[in-house]
């Protein structure tokens, strides 16, 4: 399939101004996943119901965490869906903030369904670390943690552009030091506001044919392809989304009652943007098409959802 994608779509690019707008998942316990966002995320609840939370950052009414009360049990541990959503704070002192606020942060976090899958081999339940890890990528410097229902995140900030050469990439220890010079010891905690998803990376189980629908279907540009992960962006951007086959290639598709990832929302920036990605994508694959957006499934099965501006 990638390589007839590759022979017979037309060349397509995605408007360069596409940026991630909201990402939904899927969870058993609202009300757990709520207290998890507000009080170790640092996100602020916007509103909500018995069966949906809408969640953004303090002082703006943007949604970006949409969490729905649909799921029935836990996503396979080995399976397709998010690997972890990326939320880009607005400054390199917002990140050491936080960072440390994460580190300091003692209180526990009960997660007894997730220990179910994690830790069998404990006959008690021990406290869910915040902090997973901690790296200096080069264009950015990021920590990860995960949610109580196992779902990644990832809290990060980039370098300015033009330094994104200076520094080296992959995964390399952060600077504790200079981290701690700029922190703000007495936060809130709270995500400030300018805080965007920046990136979702996703769980994939054929790499080659998801990356060629990305690129070919899509229009997004490969920034780096390994022989187990890759990156795409629109307009040079580091990634806006990333793939891995860390779990395996071949894996299941979560229904669904599994909780995960429910959809990832982009925003073009026009109309015209909108009208020819549509227009584009509709001549090689099944869409749900309706009035303010369309949606299509990538080929591990995770589904994004595009919209536009004044639509």
């Amino acid at each position: 399939m990638a390589e007839q994608l590759e022979e017979f779509l037309p060349q397509y690019t995605i408007n360069p101004q596409t940026n991630i707008k909201r990402v939904v998942l899927k969870v058993i316990d609202l009300a757990r996943q709520i207290a998890f966002y507000e009080q170790v995320v640092g996100l602020e609840l916007l509103s909500s119901t018995e069966s949906y939370a809408y969640l953004g950052v303090k002082g703006d009414s943007k949604v970006l965490l949409e969490l729905r009360k649909t799921a029935e049990k836990l996503q396979p541990a080995k399976s397709t869906g998010l690997f972890h959503i990326a939320f880009l704070v607005p400054s390199r002192e917002a990140f050491a903030t936080k960072f440390f606020e994460i580190l300091r942060n003692k209180q526990t976090v009960d997660s007894p369904q997730e220990q179910e899958t994690r830790f069998p081999h404990f006959e008690r339940i021990i406290p869910i670390a915040k902090l997973d890890s901690a790296s200096d990528h080069g264009y950015s410097e990021a920590f990860y943690l995960s949610d109580v229902e196992g779902n990644g995140i990832e809290i990060y900030a980039d370098r300015p552009k033009e330094e994104w050469n200076q520094h080296p990439q992959g995964s390399n220890p952060l600077n504790f030091k200079e981290l701690a010079k700029i922190a703000q010891f007495e936060s809130d905690g709270k995500l400030p506001q300018g805080t965007t998803v920046g990136h979702v990376h996703l769980r994939v189980d054929n790499l080659k044919e998801t990356l060629s629908f990305y690129n070919q279907v899509l229009g997004f540009e490969s920034q780096l392809v390994l022989d187990d992960a890759f990156f795409v962006s629109a307009g040079g951007y580091h990634h806006h989304i990333a793939g891995n086959t860390w779990s395996g290639t071949n894996i299941a598709h979560p229904i669904a009652i599994h909780s995960g990832l429910q959809e990832v929302q982009f925003q073009l920036p026009s109309k015209a943007a909108y009208y020819k990605m549509k227009n584009h994508v509709k001549q090689f694959i099944q869409m749900q098409d309706l009035e303010t957006y369309f949606a299509v499934n990538d080929p591990s099965g995770n589904r994004l959802v595009f919209f536009a501006d004044n639509l």
